[in-house]
């Protein structure tokens, strides 16, 4: 007999307290390809106790990506963790061709805005949730994709603002956040202020200078640079939304094609203005914008926004003070590198003595996707998921971006159960678990065997003492039919998946 939801739910609150202190033919051909022939199983020793931390290495695949495949953890150990930290760093380096023409084929990776646009909404929607769901599952550039979704939600834009705002976005992900990601951060704020998609979202495409509109200004200094608590007036987002007049898109072919960037001079306010004392001389034109970024980009106060963004992130929902002062100090020193300020997070003592995080529910969903070998055949069953638990990519309403504190999502525990347990027990349509591979290849013939192969894909370790009897209890007496068995096994990797062990890395 399988396990019902309520007996589910009932051993999954036992498993918790167990283990919280342990804390296309294309696609298919990459899932397949990235699972190892051979599996290891590290035996339990004292190593396994339960309060013992997790590897660094482990750390690092979980917050600097989307979690280890399988056999990647024991990859990284044996390069050396720092090792891996610079490779991933260097990311163009890194070998993803798969990935990448999986992606290119896609519309998204090749049309210009008006064929997006004649493509359609829902065409463009389900391409673009798509190759971000195989990029996170997929690529071998993690820390890469990880900066591209931390971008991202920095600078958020809605996905369903119109009916234009799908191919406007698309051409965001794809020539704005994706190039710069891991480059600078003043190369960014530029490419992301000329973006048509948030010209069209914070609504500047309509700021002119008989009639001036704010919301992009104020956005700009509260959320993509300076931060709400950097001393700025209401006077100083009006006269940022001044600097900003005519800067705009364009809305027919015969501009050049509809939702290219533009700037009118005719529309924009060629008076003086001033910026938390920065003057602007009045007759710059185009030149007020280029100074106002660059007065932006370099500003202590920008360098402390970004710093603390960063490690809140990567490091703890209450970014530790002396590592924030240290990010923005090299912000301020390499001109906003981003690259340098990712080392030396990641090379930080707050850094390896981190407490636990909770996993964004994206997080949750593709680091499950990836510890089980997944072959994800088409997104939609995981959008279906992802909606429900309340990140859907580029749906969030407000223009701050996706919660990046545990707070935001204890409500999504029990939907997280539910995902979990249909992943292991393959209830999710278009999406396949690889665990009758993963049992070949790691040779784990005995329930307990598969057990302590499940612990190994999700938690990186054995389990406990404590936690093997509970589950050996649940597996069952070794003469059960063997049907029976393989629900049950697969019943116990869905309770790992759902363990804190699992959710707090």
């Amino acid at each position: 007999m399988s396990l019902s939801r309520r007996d589910f739910l009932r051993l999954g609150a036992l498993t918790a307290a167990a283990t919280a202190a342990g804390c296309t033919p294309l696609g298919r051909q990459l899932a397949q390809d990235e699972l190892p022939e051979t599996l290891a199983i590290p035996t339990r020793t004292a190593a396994s106790a339960p309060n013992q931390p997790p590897p660094i290495a482990l750390r690092l695949l979980n917050r600097a990506g989307y979690g280890p495949r399988p056999g990647q953890l024991e990859q990284v150990q044996q390069m050396g963790w720092q090792a891996y930290l610079e490779e991933q760093l260097d990311h163009e380096a890194v070998e993803d061709t798969a990935v990448n023409l999986l992606v290119q084929n896609l519309s998204i990776g090749r049309m210009d805005s008006d064929q997006l646009i004649n493509l359609g909404e829902p065409d463009v929607v389900r391409e673009l949730l798509w190759a971000t769901l195989v990029r996170q599952t997929y690529s071998r550039r993690q820390l890469y994709e990880a900066m591209v979704e931390f971008w991202g939600d920095h600078f958020h834009i809605y996905l369903h603002k119109s009916m234009y705002m799908p191919a406007l976005k698309a051409l965001d992900d794809r020539d704005v956040i994706r190039p710069h990601a891991l480059g600078n951060f003043r190369d960014l704020l530029f490419a992301s202020a000329y973006s048509p998609a948030m010209l069209h979202y914070l609504d500047n495409a309509r700021n002119t200078a008989s009639a001036p509109n704010e919301n992009y200004g104020r956005e700009l200094l509260e959320l993509h640079t300076l931060g709400v608590h950097a001393g700025y007036t209401q006077e100083d987002v009006m006269e940022t939304a001044r600097i900003l007049t005519g800067l705009s898109i364009t809305r027919r072919e015969g501009e050049g094609g509809t939702g290219q960037k533009r700037f009118n001079p005719e529309q924009h306010d060629n008076g003086r203005k001033v910026v938390l004392g920065q003057v602007f001389p009045a007759g710059q034109g185009e030149a007020d914008i280029t100074q106002l970024l660059d007065f932006l980009a370099s500003h202590p106060a920008t360098a402390d926004f970004i710093a603390t963004k960063l490690v809140r992130r990567f490091v703890a929902d209450e970014p530790p003070p002396a590592l924030v002062a240290s990010v923005a100090q090299t912000f301020l020193q390499t001109g906003g590198d981003i690259k340098s300020m990712l080392r030396l997070i990641f090379l930080s003592p707050e850094f390896a003595q981190a407490p636990p995080k909770l996993k964004r529910p994206l997080t949750y969903v593709v680091s499950a996707l990836r510890a089980t070998g997944a072959d994800v055949k088409n997104g939609r069953q995981a959008a279906h998921w992802l909606r429900w638990l309340g990140q859907l990519p580029f749906t969030w309403p407000a223009p701050n971006g996706y919660p990046d504190v545990a707070t935001a999502w204890a409500q999504t525990l029990l939907t997280r159960w539910n995902f979990a347990l249909a992943l292991a027990t393959g209830e999710m349509n278009g999406v396949t678990a690889a665990l009758e591979p993963l049992i070949q290849a790691s040779g784990a013939a005995t329930p307990t065997a598969q057990l302590d192969l499940w612990a190994t894909l999700t938690l990186g370790r054995p389990l406990d003492a404590p936690t093997q009897a509970l589950f050996t209890t649940y597996l069952g007496a070794a003469d059960l039919p063997p049907r029976e068995t393989k629900e049950r096994t697969a019943e116990a990797l869905a309770l790992l998946l759902a363990s804190p062990a699992f959710q707090w890395t």
